[in-house]
């Protein structure tokens, strides 16, 4: 996975921000062709992707300044999230309870059948990961249905995976320490 994916993407990312944050969208098309990191896929412009990206960048720049351009790119998100902050919350509630959904879909499917499906753990985790960051993003509490499902969720994701190796490329881990995203460390019980 590239690096230079993230940089694009919170490139195009920004240039289409405001429109979007003002929007009624949780998932948007970016008008340009990027690619997500560790697919081919055209990554959607969602709060919790962009604070994905962010984070993936800050570990590759824990030693050295990043580029003037991502630092530009950083303060003009910054800027947005701050003069449209309840809409980037709403928008990031309504993005949690989505991702939800998926990441539950996902471990019902490798509940019933994990040899067949433990080979897309490390791209569906994915979205148990943009669950831990949109919490920041997030005004005010999560609602207590979702704690109670994600806590469920977590539950049986303990039964059907035990401790590993973390599962993307190294250098990540900085960001994402396994006290915080424990779920990264996880091997999936074949």
């Amino acid at each position: 996975m590239a690096f230079e994916s993230d940089e694009a993407f919170l490139r195009a990312a920004v240039q289409e921000l405001q429109d979007y944050i003002l929007s009624k969208d949780i998932y948007r098309p970016l008008g340009q062709s990027v690619r997500m990191p560790g697919s081919g896929q055209i990554p959607q412009l969602t709060i919790g992707n962009i604070r994905l990206s962010q984070a993936r960048l800050a570990a590759r720049y824990t030693t050295e300044e990043p580029p003037a351009e991502l630092a530009e790119i950083t303060r003009r998100i910054d800027q947005e999230r701050s003069s449209w902050r309840s809409n980037w919350a709403q928008k990031a509630g309504r993005e949690y309870t989505s991702r939800l959904n998926l990441w539950s879909q996902y471990l019902r499917e490798l509940r019933a059948d994990p040899r067949a499906n433990a080979a897309f753990y490390a791209n569906e985790v994915r979205n148990r990961t943009i669950l831990r960051l949109l919490v920041a993003e997030m005004l005010g509490e999560i609602p207590q249905n979702e704690v109670d499902q994600i806590n469920l969720l977590d539950g049986i994701l303990n039964g059907l995976t035990h401790s590993g190796p973390f599962i993307w490329e190294p250098g990540l881990e900085v960001s994402f320490p396994q006290d915080s995203f424990w779920f990264l460390y996880k091997t999936v019980r074949k």
